[in-house]
């Protein structure tokens, strides 16, 4: 079956739930770039943060989000998808109200706090969309889906820098309306997401109980739904404890180095705004045609390959990086875009094969628990050498770290025989 054919007809991808979750997430991956790109210099320059401070604030919503994580994933199990996927989307885009409208540094935090806490719903919308894929269409399916959200995306930059920047640079007091527009534009587009995700239909299996979540209990009982969580571990295969450790592992280096990705390129590189949010449109978009046809590779050729590529890349995207200029930058961003892709897209597909339906929902929770924990550490650990050590160390340590991780990915995760569907 060719790509084409995975995509559109009878059984195709596109179909069903995961076009559902496809229309939504252009809505939001369309306009959430537009802030991020320059986000970190609006939250510094124009709020009063410092670049530690930054790192503080993304380990208070981390910790929001890991705390979540458990109860959001036995709900996902016990009470179905739907409910939690659609309503929390909703107190997603409450969020950005604050953001919108921050007077100063500290409501930013208040609008990650919300923003994190109803991010609840995230390991029902992975166990979701893991459902809604044939196991011999995940490859195809998960990667489609990132590089699409990555094509929608590629205006955003642009439009940021048209919104944001004055005479091609960031203006500390000057661009502050234009993040402010940039802030309502996601708002608006996140409503509405929420408003078709009531659309979805449940996955959650046959004798599972479909009624609305009791979220304030599951709260009440985290105890005994943390245990019953990290039990699911047990009754899956021991290769899947390497993606859990070495996801833990990775994504804390990787989301923390990117908030300061465009500090660096612009305050130490001397690169402008303008030319930095031109490299972020690049990243985008260039790993898109290798990622669809490794998409297609993967589910006929296997999907360990591609999780242990996407670590190797990050090492020669982090030491070009630290010293590049726009061209070399270009290139950097390139490899960042497609390691991103074939890590995460490769470690979720390779973790829906191995844990069964029943318990993807807790599977998830735990392992975003972790993963959200640790990210909050890192964030503080890369904020301090950032800010009072080596601006270029942190980029340094992610290129390092991914070295042992590739050797453990070749050396403990074989690929999986029988997928779970």
């Amino acid at each position: 079956m060719n790509f084409i054919d995975r995509i559109r007809g009878e059984n195709a991808v596109l179909s069903g739930n995961f076009l559902v979750l496809m229309i939504t997430w252009i809505l939001m991956y369309s306009t959430q770039p537009i802030p991020d790109t320059y986000s970190s210099k609006f939250f510094v320059e124009s709020l009063g943060a410092t670049t530690f401070l930054l790192s503080v604030m993304f380990f208070i919503g981390s910790l929001a989000i890991a705390f979540v994580q458990i109860p959001g994933g036995y709900l996902a199990d016990k009470h179905g998808r739907k409910w939690l996927i659609a309503t929390m989307t909703f107190g997603l885009a409450a969020g950005y109200l604050c953001f919108m409208l921050a007077p100063s540094w500290q409501f930013i935090v208040l609008g990650l706090v919300i923003q994190n806490l109803c991010l609840i719903y995230q390991p029902a919308l992975m166990a979701m969309m893991l459902d809604s894929l044939h196991p011999d269409k995940r490859g195809t399916g998960m990667n489609f889906q990132s590089v699409l959200m990555d094509l929608i995306a590629i205006p955003a930059p642009l439009i940021a820098a048209a919104l944001v920047c004055i005479n091609g640079n960031y203006d500390s007091n000057g661009s502050i309306l234009g993040m402010r527009i940039a802030y309502s534009i996601v708002l608006v587009a996140y409503l509405a997401a929420a408003t078709l995700r009531i659309k979805l239909k449940e996955t959650l299996p046959t004798g599972g109980n479909s009624d609305r979540p009791q979220i304030w209990q599951a709260f009440k009982n985290y105890g005994t739904i943390f245990w019953e969580s990290w039990q699911v571990w047990k009754k899956v295969p021991r290769s899947a404890y390497y993606i859990l450790w070495t996801t833990v592992a990775t994504n804390g280096l990787v989301v923390a180095c990117q908030i300061y990705l465009v500090l660096y390129a612009t305050n130490v590189l001397g690169l402008s705004g303008a030319q930095y949010a031109v490299a972020a449109a690049f990243m985008l978009g260039s790993p898109a045609l290798p990622a669809l046809w490794i998409g297609f590779r993967m589910d006929s050729a296997g999907r360990k390959r591609f999780l242990i590529l996407g670590y190797v890349l990050y090492i020669p995207a982090m030491l070009i990086f630290v010293t590049a200029d726009f061209n070399l930058l270009l290139l950097s961003f390139f490899l960042l875009g497609l390691g991103n892709m074939l890590r995460s897209n490769s470690a979720q597909v390779i973790l829906g094969d191995l844990v069964p339906r029943e318990h993807r929902g807790k599977a998830v929770g735990s392992l975003q628990f972790l993963m959200y924990l640790t990210q909050a550490f890192v964030y503080l650990l890369v904020g301090f050498l950032y800010s009072y050590v080596a601006t270029w160390l942190p980029f340094l340590l992610l290129a390092a770290a991914s070295v042992p991780l590739a050797i453990v990915v070749a050396l403990k995760i074989p690929e999986p025989n029988a997928k779970e569907v």
